[in-house]
């Protein structure tokens, strides 16, 4: 199955605006009419089809369930993203456990960042088709669960209250927009640089930083030097990791244990922000339980480090149909002293 994100050169937490750009710049690098050749007809052609099922949130978000349907298996995601993590640790320069991870620049070599370089080289060409970022509060492009926490915000600001009021001038016009980011993004922090619109209608390019710690829904806001009246509002969107994630109590990490070690139990070796560490599981670990290590998360603005949880989840061995192995399950089967679904309502609307 193609991966139409990896098409565009965007994340899969890529909002609808980022989308367009990177169709736009794309499809002027590789249209046929504008560069004659097979090999550019076939990749507009990928490109054209990658945009048509992206840019429809209907058709989108049932590509991104196809797309989950055809992972790989949980092992060999885990391996996948575990080699991909410790490569760009080791890239950059991998902290000890004894120090704090420190937020770096992004890889110099990153699609979103290659096509921003082909679009400012070719403005002048395109003016007019410029995507407009959001202005003031209009929720086009804003997920659902942003919107009220977005509206009390708002009034707030054009009102002198929160920061506007700290800082002694009154916010006259917010300007807003959403901005994806990977997990890696996320844990380190990272500077971005965005377009936003004034209010005459004139696209702008300004540098925002993004701290460590931010997960979907978090909101950035900050106030441009050159203007004090506008207040800048960057909503976050944490793209997929296949056992990462930002939560609001800290850095969560899916860790697989095999059968025997969720039923003896004992230590075992798992990825860090430093060095890996040894995690002790109880015996009798079910799917879903959780260690909490302390201070050993995402570095915080104000200097200290958050939690980091392991959540273990209980996988079972790949070759269902080895030899013996049914015989194992039944008498598995025999230690459950009740029915593990017996808890369960016949609806899920039963109180």
């Amino acid at each position: 199955m193609s991966n139409h994100y990896k098409t565009l050169g965007v994340n899969s937490a890529a909002t609808a605006q980022e989308i367009r750009r990177a169709y736009r710049i794309l499809a002027r690098r590789y249209h046929p009419d504008l560069n004659p050749g097979e090999s550019n007809a076939e990749t507009f052609k990928r490109i054209a089809q990658a945009y048509a099922v992206l840019s429809d949130p209907a058709q989108r978000q049932q590509y991104d369930a196809e797309l989950e349907k055809s992972r790989e298996s949980f092992s060999s995601a885990f391996d996948r993203a575990h080699r991909e993590y410790r490569r760009q640790e080791n890239s950059q320069g991998t902290p000890r456990q004894s120090e704090s991870p420190r937020p770096k620049s992004p890889p110099k070599k990153e699609p979103a960042q290659e096509q921003e370089k082909a679009r400012s080289s070719s403005a002048k060409n395109e003016s007019s088709a410029k995507p407009k970022a959001s202005r003031g509060f209009g929720f086009s492009e804003i997920t659902a669960s942003s919107r009220s926490k977005l509206s009390s915000l708002k009034n707030r600001l054009l009102k002198g209250g929160g920061k506007a009021k700290q800082a002694g001038t009154q916010v006259s016009h917010i300007s807003l927009m959403e901005v994806s980011v990977s997990i890696f993004d996320a844990i380190r922090g990272v500077r971005r640089t965005v377009e936003l619109t004034d209010p005459n209608g004139e696209t702008k390019k300004i540098s925002a930083h993004i701290p460590p710690g931010v997960r979907t829904g978090s909101i950035v806001r900050f106030r441009r030097k050159e203007d004090p009246t506008e207040e800048v509002i960057l909503i976050i969107r944490v793209a997929h990791h296949p056992w990462l994630s930002m939560t609001s109590k800290g850095l969560t990490m899916e860790i697989p244990l095999s059968v025997s070690e969720a039923i003896q139990g004992g230590k075992i070796q798992v990825p860090s922000l430093g060095d890996p560490l040894l995690v002790s599981v109880e015996a009798g670990a079910q799917s879903g339980n959780e260690v909490r290590l302390k201070a050993q998360g995402v570095r915080l603005a104000d200097g200290s480090r958050g939690d980091l949880f392991i959540r273990f989840m209980v996988k079972l061995p790949e070759n269902t149909s080895a030899s013996g192995l049914k015989e194992k399950c039944a008498e598995l089967a025999s230690y459950y002293t009740s029915n593990v679904r017996q808890g369960l309502p016949r609806s899920i609307l039963d109180d």
